[in-house]
């Protein structure tokens, strides 16, 4: 399970971006699939490049190596992820171009 608040110091460790946050999460990639289920709160995650209002009862499921991001919390947000089996190079955690290479997403959206 996981929790994310608004914060009065917003900070992204992960790779860059150009939008707005008030969270302390992490632009980043993973070698595996990985999906978050809100179960409560309100906010914007970003997702394969697009970004997507959620709240509870909503999914978000992002594909092997595209980056993902929850930068904006409206409501504190409760909420559990999974992800699927370590693929290509197997490693584990939030990943980062700056770091650990550059991203290959298994598909590219069309």
């Amino acid at each position: 399970m996981f929790t994310l608040y608004a914060s009065g110091e917003p900070l992204n460790q992960g790779d860059p971006t150009e939008y707005e946050r008030n969270t302390q999460f992490d632009n980043h990639y993973h070698d595996c699939d990985e999906c978050w289920i809100i179960i409560e709160g309100r906010g914007q995650v970003i997702s394969e490049g697009i970004p997507y209002e959620v709240s509870g009862g909503d999914c978000v499921a992002t594909g092997r190596g595209h980056h993902h991001d929850f930068p904006w919390v409206q409501e504190p947000v409760l909420g559990i992820w999974f992800e699927t089996t370590l693929e290509e190079e197997k490693r584990k955690g939030h990943l980062w171009n700056h770091t650990h290479g550059v991203a290959r997403p298994l598909f590219d959206r069309v």
